[in-house]
């Protein structure tokens, strides 16, 4: 895990270098002082305590479903797990890595295998219940403005091809280890067949709990899109909240299902249609940059370094 982890990382950062070169070559203003001074400072700290709510409701939604299954830790931890979580997610392909990382931090809290993958499936699910909603949307959306959604589509497309590809031929080059001997096999049935017991057995006895963690995410979601709406009317005042916060539901999708670490590239340069309506062009650059650091990459660096804490305790105690 940690090589793969490394891998990402290193990936991450060629592309982010790549990504926010081009967008200060490009789109970047001259007086780039005088543009930070005038921002609007409420709205630029609405959009740090979206972050902070959004940190909330995904500490909320993982206690909760970890609670229900008897894997108990303080409400502090459950942040530490949150921002461990993005940065998982933001060096692995497709998020992937926010899904994982739980195994090794909810592990550290006496967690039985077979209930961290209960408590990752729900959250998985009660995630997925946020797209499934708004993917009406997120077409509307595109079907609205048609020469933006064309724009859109052609940049994130070719972003999303070129990386599924390059992701490939990394799968097809890596070496694989030799995993499955006999009692490992014997131990991953067991593990399965408990796995799959629980998740019945959770759908049948916690039906409300499974509602809240539905709810949790929702608002965990929609927070993540209302940093952007803030950022943006930092920027611009006049910019009507509602029209930025479903103009950037398709750009929502293709960063998470991005096979690049942390939807990198993607993000970057499939904003630039999605926010081009709100922003002059010499802004467009700094205010993408931004919303990425605010977004996702600053909860990755700190995430990054709580797991570096993480592991260095584990291994000094082993």
């Amino acid at each position: 895990m940690l090589r793969n982890l490394l891998i990402g990382l290193i990936l991450l950062i060629i592309i982010l270098g790549l990504s926010f070169t081009y967008l200060a070559i490009k789109y970047f203003p001259k007086d780039l002082w005088r543009v930070l001074l005038t921002l609007e400072k409420r709205h630029l700290f609405n959009a740090f305590f979206f972050l902070f709510l959004f940190h909330t409701f995904d500490t909320l939604r993982v206690m909760l479903l970890a609670r229900a299954l008897k894997v108990r830790y303080s409400f502090g931890y459950g942040y530490l797990v949150s921002f461990v979580n993005t940065f998982g997610a933001t060096v692995t392909p497709a998020h992937i890595g926010g899904e994982i990382l739980p195994l090794y931090t909810l592990t550290r809290k006496n967690g039985q295998f077979y209930q961290i993958l209960t408590i990752i499936t729900m959250k998985g699910f009660s995630g997925f219940f946020f797209y499934l909603i708004f993917f009406p949307l997120t077409l509307k959306s595109l079907w609205e403005d048609p020469r933006k959604a064309k724009e859109f589509l052609a940049i994130a497309g070719t972003l999303l091809i070129i990386s599924f590809i390059m992701y490939l031929l990394y799968l097809f080059m890596s070496k694989k280890e030799e995993l499955f001997k006999q009692n490992y096999i014997k131990k991953l049935k067991t593990t399965l067949f408990r796995y799959i017991i629980t998740c019945k057995a959770f759908f049948k006895t916690q039906k409300k709990i499974f509602f809240l963690a539905l709810i949790f995410s929702f608002f965990m979601y929609f927070c993540y899109l209302l940093e952007g709406v803030f950022l943006v009317k930092a920027f611009n005042p006049e910019a009507k909240a509602s029209d930025v916060f479903l103009d950037q539901l398709p750009l929502l999708y293709a960063i998470f299902i991005s096979p690049t670490p942390g939807g990198s590239g993607v993000g970057e340069f499939g904003a630039l249609p999605i926010f081009s309506a709100y922003l002059p062009e010499e802004n467009l650059g700094l205010f993408v940059i931004l919303w990425r650091i605010l977004s996702q990459y600053l909860s990755a660096c700190i995430g990054g370094f709580i797991f570096l804490i993480f592991l260095i305790k584990d291994l000094r105690g082993k």
